[in-house]
């Protein structure tokens, strides 16, 4: 299958790697202003894959067919488009895709953060919505970090990975040709759900704020299990219910972090604390260097923030999320909510639960 991968960083690698040692006709690229990775990987001419596949093939030197920083010569041809990178680097690839991208592609957010909603509003503006197939996974289906020049280590491979196109009634249709890339696809109830049920929301920025102290003294350090306690994934179920609590409204179904995580890497426990520490995966981890990391500045506009403006929409307060947003605004001295993805910023003010999940389910979009 003809596949290109937008971004070239941990993840971009990863991918890119795994399915060309997969067999498949792979093209890595990136923006020119993001190409610090993919030009070290044209030096070598590939990438060293090592630690474990999806499909598990050998790991070894893998050849993508193409390493450019010319992503509308690596999108031209593609069945499937991959947009690998954090949400707060999506914009530059929408616009992309939505002035080069051609009709009849496969477009996946790996993971989504509200991605797909970003980008079929801009579709919608210029006219393009029927042109593409949309739609974007939970999480990444690797845990995965670069280790030197040219090399990645994938340290755990995801047991299922729930996916939902826009509008959900596509998403089998999708799933249909994306299980010859990762088998471990599973259908989701829609972008809502796959958004606001991703399980970094919540992980990401209270491990991080909850040892910002450590982090910033020594920083990084080697850590493991992201440091989690007792009482800070006490912190992390208190914040996961409210999220919960909005995704009850618009998605009939929703799953807590810890039945999230047991789900992703089929383990068990009897808490969010017992659930990390059975992740093999989580065993050796580096902390991050600062708080500067998209631990923060990824996940806490992008996430935290779009689904408490989503609770706002509904009418629904959501004071605990708003702890932790405004403790990180304090923190990177940052505004989010203002620089965050917002209801507003994705075309979904005024619109009540039920426009919004005939939006997710069916594409009927009703502007207000």
């Amino acid at each position: 299958m003809k596949i290109a991968i937008l971004g070239a960083g941990h993840g971009g690698q990863a991918m890119a790697g795994d399915l060309a040692l997969a067999g498949h006709e792979v093209r890595l690229a990136a923006v020119e202003e993001h190409s610090t990775n993919l030009k070290i990987l044209q030096v070598f001419g590939g990438i060293v894959v090592e630690g474990m596949t999806s499909t598990g093939a050998p790991t070894g030197f893998a050849k993508p067919a193409m390493i450019t920083t010319d992503c509308v010569k690596a999108i031209k041809g593609a069945q499937v488009i991959m947009i690998v990178v954090p949400a707060f680097a999506q914009e530059v690839y929408i616009k992309l895709i939505v002035e080069h991208g051609e009709r009849g592609q496969i477009v996946v957010f790996n993971p989504g953060k509200f991605g797909t909603l970003a980008l079929a509003r801009k579709l919608r503006q210029a006219g393009r919505i029927d042109d593409f197939l949309i739609g974007e996974t939970c999480t990444f289906i690797f845990a995965a970090r670069t280790r030197g020049l040219g090399h990645v280590d994938i340290k755990g491979v995801k047991k299922e990975l729930p996916f939902s196109a826009l509008p959900s009634v596509r998403t089998a249709e999708i799933i249909m040709t994306l299980m010859d890339i990762y088998p471990q696809m599973s259908p989701s109830l829609s972008v809502l759900q796959t958004s606001i049920d991703a399980p970094g929301i919540i992980l990401h920025p209270i491990t991080t704020i909850l040892n910002m102290s450590r982090i910033e003294q020594i920083g990084p350090y080697r850590s493991s299990h992201y440091d989690i306690t007792p009482s800070v994934a006490r912190i992390m179920e208190a914040v996961d219910e409210e999220r919960m609590s909005v995704a009850r409204r618009i998605c009939y179904e929703t799953y807590s972090f810890k039945d999230n995580m047991s789900i992703l890497y089929r383990v068990k426990g009897e808490s969010a604390y017992d659930v990390m520490y059975q992740i093999s995966a989580h065993n050796v981890l580096m902390s991050p260097e600062n708080m500067r990391v998209r631990y923060i500045t990824e996940d806490v506009p992008y996430g935290m923030v779009t689904v408490a403006s989503i609770g706002r929409l509904l009418g629904m307060a959501t004071p605990k999320l708003d702890a932790i947003i405004n403790i990180a605004c304090m923190a990177n001295g940052a505004d989010y909510w203002e620089t965050g993805r917002t209801a507003e910023k994705l075309g979904l003010a005024g619109m009540s639960v039920k426009e919004l999940i005939d939006y997710a389910t069916y594409g009927t979009y009703t502007p207000h």
